[in-house]
């Protein structure tokens, strides 16, 4: 046992009781109540349908969807959801380890055969990034990345609007709100390292509620050369 593991005992990502050191990140119990995304699923999204006859959930049918295919790990529900809002809104970073490395277990190989080349977290506007002081985003990009070997990439996408929290507004509104907030910059560190744009990327977020965050990033990835646009969360509503 690391000294460190004695002075400051891991936590369950879930429950946040203390654990055995083990590099799981969750506790024997809260495994069993993690609410994964079943088959069928929506073959855009990701969420999970209730018929295996259909292609898209409703929301898939009626929206436009520039993305190739999502790839959402759990619906969001207790106990995730609350896990979750804990990292993005109350300095639990260490709970990205865990919804990482979840994430790389279960879709690592798909991400792989899918040939993308590199990993973009969706970004924050640097006021917000400076008032949170991380990215949730940018940290789970980070373990799945170093989890399959993959390059994350932090300055192709840039939020260049400080826009409206996406939590108070509803769908219509969501998507007036994010339509012009990211650009993509031309001579990022991919570009600088290959002279080229990646043709195929995976975005990452921390939730997918509407899609209008990463039907706006995919836009304008799209506009900037990047040919195929995959996507991937910890969690994706279940009601819409």
């Amino acid at each position: 046992m690391l000294i460190l593991d004695i002075m400051y005992p891991p936590h369950c990502a879930v429950c946040d009781r203390v654990i055995a050191p083990s590099g799981n990140h969750i506790c024997d119990s809260c495994r069993l109540k993690l609410p994964y995304i079943e088959e069928p699923r929506c073959m855009k999204c990701g969420k999970e349908i209730e018929k295996d006859d259909i292609e898209y959930c409703k929301d898939c049918q009626d929206k436009k969807r520039s993305f190739r295919q999502g790839f959402p790990l759990f619906r969001y529900i207790p106990p995730v959801s609350d896990s979750v809002l804990e990292m993005k809104y109350k300095g639990r970073q260490e709970h990205a380890l865990f919804y990482g490395e979840e994430m790389a277990r279960v879709f690592g190989e798909r991400y792989k055969k899918l040939g993308i080349q590199a990993i973009v977290p969706v970004p924050l506007h640097k006021k917000k990034l400076a008032h949170r002081g991380y990215n949730q985003a940018e940290l789970l990009a980070d373990v799945i990345g170093e989890r399959i070997g993959l390059p994350v990439i932090t300055d192709i996408i840039i939020r260049q609007e400080n826009t409206k929290p996406q939590s108070e507004l509803d769908n219509v509104e969501r998507e007036v709100n994010i339509k012009n907030a990211f650009t993509v910059k031309s001579d990022n560190s991919y570009f600088k390292k290959y002279n080229r744009q990646p043709e195929i990327i995976l975005l990452v977020d921390d939730i997918y509620t509407t899609g209008a965050t990463i039907e706006a990033c995919t836009e304008v990835c799209h506009q900037a050369g990047i040919e195929d646009v995959y996507c991937t969360s910890v969690c994706i509503g279940t009601g819409i």
